[in-house]
């Protein structure tokens, strides 16, 4: 399972090397080359990432409701709600950085409305979150109905046509389609890992980088049906990047640790970045600023690893770990057989 690692591995540091390019972009560097790069890595980046998390998602669709909430949900809902709040001060701090004027009243109201229309980054979370229910909601439906619904959704939110209300909406559409698909195709992949030859894994992953590459060359993202395409594409790239990476302990340890790194590196990425606005760098690290967002990535990663491992003690392992008093119930087996 080392490959399963390597690959959450690979798409975390893919995410926070796009969230750094985000923040970075102007402060004090042009971030125009990473964010394009960033583009282009779009179907291998997200896709990977929540078929990754929905290999081993079978057995919580029909698990009962309190160990579903209890393993699963009762995590996500904790960490949304209170990094909700935590990131209120660094999105502020950097929407100053970049220059957009501020409303506390509407910022606080958007905050209390954010598990009905998530901010920040944290809507992974909720997007997570919701596609194990939507697994439980569709546990009895055939699973090639289910597969072909959700691409027909993923089609659609990729095309940027329906009026959602936040990018985590968008998400909620675009990406179903993989978490589901990694559920139900999990033997298929675990086959296409264990017994594609490196000149088959090579070649699928020379195929998707061109398609990715002429694609955001030629503004194709919103083509009908041409990102998920490319996106299944992606996930079997990722996963032939997973087996090469899967022994560099490095990549494995890191996929993990997903979560802690996925909640702190966008505050941290927005500190640093006020950091060379306080102090603007000499004129030869301003030369280098084109290497700053894979800088302020690697040390984004690092300190949210280093935020998770100090949190482990104390009353900060709450920053990361739900608490007791949120436990549900156990119903009695007789009871949950007798329903």
């Amino acid at each position: 399972m080392r490959w399963v690692d390597a690959g959450k591995g690979i798409a975390i540091a893919l995410v926070v090397l796009f969230h750094a390019a985000r923040w970075l972009d102007g402060l004090p560097a042009d971030t125009a080359a990473w964010q394009q790069v960033n583009d282009t890595l779009a179907t291998m980046r997200l896709p990977l990432f929540f078929t990754l998390a929905g290999l081993f998602a079978a057995k919580w669709a029909t698990a009962p409701v309190a160990d579903l909430w209890n393993t699963k949900l009762r995590l996500f809902a904790w960490v949304f709600v209170l990094w909700a709040v935590i990131d209120l001060g660094p999105y502020w701090l950097g929407q100053g950085l970049h220059g957009t004027g501020i409303n506390f009243r509407r910022e606080i109201f958007d905050t209390l409305m954010a598990p009905v229309v998530p901010r920040f980054e944290l809507w992974f979370i909720w997007a997570l979150a919701l596609f194990f229910l939507l697994n439980r909601v569709t546990r009895r439906l055939p699973a090639s109905i289910v597969l072909i619904a959700s691409f027909a959704v993923s089609v659609v939110g990729f095309t940027g046509l329906l009026p959602l209300p936040s990018p985590g909406w968008t998400g909620l559409c675009k990406y179903y389609f993989f978490f589901f698909g990694g559920m139900v195709l999990r033997a298929a992949l675990f086959r296409y890992a264990a017994h594609s030859g490196w000149l088959l894994r090579g070649g699928v992953f020379f195929v998707w980088a061109a398609g990715a590459v002429a694609v955001t060359h030629w503004g194709l993202t919103t083509v009908p049906g041409i990102m998920p395409a490319l996106g299944v594409l992606g996930v079997l790239a990722g996963v032939a990047a997973s087996q090469a990476l899967q022994h560099v302990s490095v990549v494995v340890s890191l996929g993990a640790k997903t979560l802690p790194v996925y909640l702190a590196h966008t505050p941290i990425i927005i500190v640093l970045s006020a950091v060379g606005v306080i102090a603007p760098p000499a004129p030869l690290l301003e030369a280098a600023a084109i290497v700053y967002p894979p800088l302020v990535a690697i040390a984004a990663i690092m300190l949210s690893l280093a935020l998770y491992r100090v949190s482990r003690r104390g009353a900060l392992r709450w920053l990361f770990e739900p608490p007791p008093r949120l436990l549900l119930a156990k119903r009695p087996e007789s009871a949950q057989r007798s329903v």
